[in-house]
């Protein structure tokens, strides 16, 4: 996730003007400190800003409201040309990204059509994965290729697709590349924050390279 809302870093080396605007332009020091101390707090105006730029490449998605609520739960609206107004809640079970997996589990726990009082009450006793053979899955199709799995009323979310594309894959930071430099092992929260719970995999020497420009 963290490089869901970041853009890339320079590679450790030979540093030009260039490679120097990108470090200032892409972190600061507060949030480089937080990655240094496992930590990374991503506040609900990231996520909306993330999520507004991202649904444009969603066809079938007119609106996507992403909240973020304690215990890891998660509320979200989303309209889509298929199923029209949707209420979900669920709670993210799993969220990993190193060099061999990039992936987010959400469990639903409650699903609304709204408006549609009766509707709804067939709607929100039916699983998640019987609704996506009925109405299709919105959320694949996408430029990023990113894809949706849906067992039971689990949600599994891969991005690698979107990782492997990056342009962050060409940039290295002692010889590895800048994906394989930063984990994400989990994710905690609370009202309106995301915490990501990261480890670093990169040298010091290249790190502190790194945040002598910040």
């Amino acid at each position: 996730m963290l490089l869901l809302f970041t853009q890339s870093v320079f590679a450790f080396g030979f540093i030009d003007d260039n490679s120097e605007k990108i470090i200032k332009d892409t972190w600061d020091s507060q949030t480089f400190s937080q990655l240094e101390s496992g930590i990374v707090a991503v506040p609900q105006s990231v996520v909306d800003s993330y999520v507004q730029s991202a649904v444009t490449n969603y066809p079938d998605i007119s609106s996507l409201e992403v909240l973020i609520h304690p215990d890891n739960l998660i509320e979200v609206n989303i309209d889509s040309k298929a199923s029209g107004k949707v209420k979900l809640e669920g709670t993210i079970t799993q969220f990993v990204q190193n060099k061999d997996i990039s992936s987010m589990t959400v469990h639903i726990q409650k699903k609304e059509l709204v408006g549609r009082p009766l509707t709804s009450w067939i709607f929100s006793r039916v699983s998640a994965g019987l609704l996506v053979k009925l109405f299709g899955n919105p959320l694949n199709g996408n430029e990023y290729g990113i894809t949706t799995d849906v067992d039971g009323n689990n949600l599994i979310i891969n991005f690698k697709p979107f990782i492997d594309q990056s342009s962050l894959k060409d940039v290295t930071i002692m010889g590895s590349s800048l994906v394989d430099a930063i984990n994400i092992d989990s994710v905690s929260t609370q009202e309106g924050t995301l915490f990501l719970h990261t480890s670093l995999n990169g040298g010091s020497v290249a790190f502190s390279a790194v945040k002598s420009f910040l």
